[in-house]
């Protein structure tokens, strides 16, 4: 039953100043300690290693052998810039891959026998110390936030104290050239070979493309009689205008400069500011510390005028089958944590590489759509060139729908800020682009039901009206229709998106649930929930929804229980579902089954080669345990576990631009604040029994209140930086977001272990 409660002016008044007062402060350093990440040992695993990057500029440091400590280097934008040419496939992973640079390495003179190394992500600095049969090194290094960098200080006693460096470069060709890859060029022109020289205090790698642009690494250490400084730095230029040589050592010369302590401050600076744009704590300490390394690798992986992510981020490696930027999946779960995280800013990586590229999307449609349609293929390089035609429909390349998923969350982000310029100038006239182009492959048949060709379903087949694209069309006209009632925008489409909306086939569906398409069943184990995505990630079959609850849970139960080609993302996935659900158990458990079996000791993902996108993604379905936003509600603690009984966050943003901070204590909600960013209509979700809401703007605040199945669902409006705050009591002495005690794997680190993790002490890897 829906009440509606007025002339609580009194009650308002008695506790306005309930929202203002001051909470005692995180005490940040100490909390991230708890984040760091320890290696006892150290391997020849890519996935062990240790992963440092300023957004564009990264390393990973790891064992070649046992005389050689590597620092892979990499740049996410060195790419080749080849002309367009062969199949879809190979436009991107050929034509315009990612390219290796080399590796820096550290040459022993006595055996590696150990070493003790930790990753302190609150700094983004690793330090460490190896040992050797005759002797020991010990390391620091970072990359720098504000220079492209990387800084690496060794340190050597008894017989290691010569310090010895050596660059390893790298052939500059595509990673899928050292494969028999379907889709390989029969001839594959070499790029120049590199060029190594000496320059003033710099060592210098050229390495020449054959469209007339380059590369370049450039490194200088300065000695002392048992240490050593090393700094490197790599310069671009794709299209043969700029000098990637002064590029790279004008870096140097700028860090050498400025002085390393003042650089140091700075880099430290950038992330002490990044981390501290958002809040939570876990009891459980692998979930809790895997969460901030997730956002330690975002940051390290991008910013907002760097590239977009691709499947490595600076962390290249030639054994990868996969040197590009996937659009069916990869792209669309890596950018999925910057919402709730309020790291809006890492977003614009990838937004601005679709407005940069909007030519190249437009021209990957037929010539006579054109004019109003746009779309992108399964694979790309930074360009996005990707032709989306039925005449590339081996290998699964027909796919329809990635574009149109891509901006569902470019759409996050102006629900997530009501930034409604950026929604005017790109988002709508994408988003409507996208859609199109699913409907020019519309057709009617004799009963007036519009159907869609026989598309691929991402990672499983062909079918005639794929769940795939139907889920991404129907989001996509919803949403459309939305924005132009709410923003006013008298869009003439509108009344066609209504008639097709009115008309469109429904989701194709079996007694096991939905399928793929029409006449094609789930029959076997299926990684992709390329099927699913009216459940999740788009919630057009929700939980809200009584009708669909039997639908989503029979769809969701098969699609896991065929198993054998199941996969990280798998695990995400259904934990999100669940969590929409309100299973936080369940929801946790697959995180928790994610962990054990996928999930690398340097939280690295791993399918043939690195894809960075899981463990992103299964941050997101960390968030969504603890707050959801989507139809329109912010619902607070939707799926906490039955064994989280203390857990707090701060500043997590939700539709509607609002910032939100919760406290559960023995488990019970006993606080929940809103910051209203933009002014807004907001309507919370939440198990608390509510007593007391108020505002710190005004004396008088409207609300409704109704209660439904255990959860009360208030509404109000609120005016630009108002907090509003909602209460089980009176006791503002409780009114704190502060760490919560570690009860559950409460020693965990993460990192490589001599010892695999056992019960709730060590462990990592």
């Amino acid at each position: 039953m829906k009440q509606i409660y007025s002339g609580f002016v009194f009650l308002l008044c008695s506790i306005a100043v309930a929202a203002q007062v001051k909470n005692p402060e995180i005490n940040w350093g100490d909390y991230m300690k708890r984040q760091t990440m320890r290696w006892d040992s150290i391997s020849t695993s890519y996935y062990t290693g240790i992963l440092l990057g300023n957004g564009l500029l990264g390393t990973n440091i790891y064992k070649e052998d046992d005389y050689t400590i590597r620092f892979d280097i990499g740049r996410t934008d060195v790419t080749d810039q080849r002309e367009h040419q062969g199949t879809a496939l190979s436009e991107a992973l050929i034509s315009r891959p990612r390219l290796p640079i080399g590796r820096m390495t550290l040459k022993t003179i006595g055996k590696i026998t150990g070493a003790k190394m930790s990753l302190d992500i609150y700094n983004a600095k690793a330090e460490g110390t190896i040992y050797t049969s005759k002797g020991s090194l010990e390391f620091s290094s970072f990359v720098a936030a504000n220079n492209n960098v990387i800084y690496i200080r060794a340190k050597g006693t008894q017989q290691e104290k010569n310090i010895n460096w050596q660059f390893v470069a790298e052939n500059s060709k595509s990673p899928r050239m050292n494969q028999n890859n379907t889709g390989n060029p029969e001839v594959y022109p070499e790029n120049p070979a590199f060029s190594l020289k000496k320059s003033g205090i710099f060592s210098l790698c050229h390495q020449l493309l054959l469209n007339g642009g380059g590369y370049a690494t450039a490194w200088t250490a300065k000695k002392g009689p048992n240490e050593s400084t090393m700094l490197i730095s790599v310069g671009y230029d794709g299209e043969g205008q700029l000098d990637e040589v002064k590029e790279a050592t004008t870096a140097i010369n700028s860090f050498i400069a400025t002085k390393m302590p003042v650089v140091f401050a700075a880099h430290q600076k950038w992330w002490h500011q990044f981390y501290q744009q958002s809040f939570l704590s876990l009891p459980d300490q692998r979930m809790e510390s895997f969460y901030w390394i997730q956002l330690y690798k975002l940051a390290a992986a991008t910013r907002a005028n760097k590239p977009m992510v691709d499947l490595m981020g600076p962390w290249f490696t030639s054994k990868t089958p996969w040197p590009g930027i996937w659009w069916n999946l990869n792209t669309q779960l890596t950018y999925s944590p910057i919402f709730a995280s309020n790291h809006m800013e890492l977003g614009k990586s990838l937004f601005n590489t679709l407005n940069k590229n909007l030519a190249n999307l437009i021209a990957n449609v037929p010539t006579e759509w054109q004019k109003d349609a746009a779309a992108i293929g399964r694979t790309t390089g930074y360009d996005l060139v990707s032709p989306l035609l039925e005449a590339n429909k081996e290998h699964g390349q027909f796919e329809l729908g990635n574009l149109t998923w891509v901006m569902f969350y470019y759409h996050q982000y102006y629900a997530y800020t009501k930034d409604r310029e950026e929604l005017a100038k790109y988002i709508y006239p994408l988003l409507k682009r996208s859609v199109n182009h699913l409907l020019y492959h519309l057709k009617k048949d004799e009963a007036g039901v519009f159907h869609l060709p026989s598309s691929f379903s991402p990672e499983y087949k062909y079918a005639e009206d794929a769940n795939y694209a139907l889920s991404s069309l129907r989001w996509g006209l919803q949403t459309l229709i939305a924005l132009d009632k709410k923003e006013g925008l008298k869009d003439a489409d509108r009344e066609k998106w209504e008639s097709v909306m009115e008309h469109l086939v429904p989701y194709p569906a079996d007694s096991t649930g939905l399928m793929i398409g029409k006449d094609v069943p789930l029959t076997s184990s299926h990684r992709h929930y390329s099927h699913l995505l009216m459940i999740y990630p788009y919630r057009l079959i929700n939980a809200d929804q009584p009708e669909n609850r039997e639908l989503i849970e029979k769809s969701l139960n098969h699609w896991i229980s065929l198993k054998g080609a199941l996969q990280g993302y798998t695990f995400t996935g259904a934990a999100s579902i669940n969590a929409m659900m309100g299973k936080g158990n369940e929801s946790c458990e697959l995180l928790n089954q994610l962990f054990d079996q996928f999930i690398k000791p340097n939280t690295l993902y791993q399918e043939s080669g690195p894809v960075i996108e899981t463990p992103l993604s299964a941050a997101t379905s960390i968030q969504e345990l603890l707050i959801q936003s989507w139809a329109g509600k912010i619902r607070v603690f939707p799926a906490v576990p039955d064994q989280w009984k203390n857990v707090s966050f701060d500043k997590l943003r939700a539709e509607g631009g609002f910032l939100v901070s919760a406290n559960r204590e023995d488990g019970a909600t006993s606080f929940i604040r809103i910051f209203s960013t933009k002014g807004d209509s907001c309507q919370v979700q939440t198990d608390m029994k509510v007593s007391m809401v108020s505002s710190d703007k005004r004396k008088e605040l409207a609300f409704t209140v109704f209660e439904h199945e255990g959860k009360m669902n208030l509404s109000f409006s609120t005016i630009p930086g108002e907090t509003i705050l909602l209460s089980a009591g009176y006791d503002t002495s409780k009114f704190n977001i502060l760490p919560v005690k570690s009860t559950i794997r409460e020693n965990w680190s993460w990192g490589l272990k001599t010892k695999a993790f056992a019960g709730s002490k060590q462990g990592g890897g």
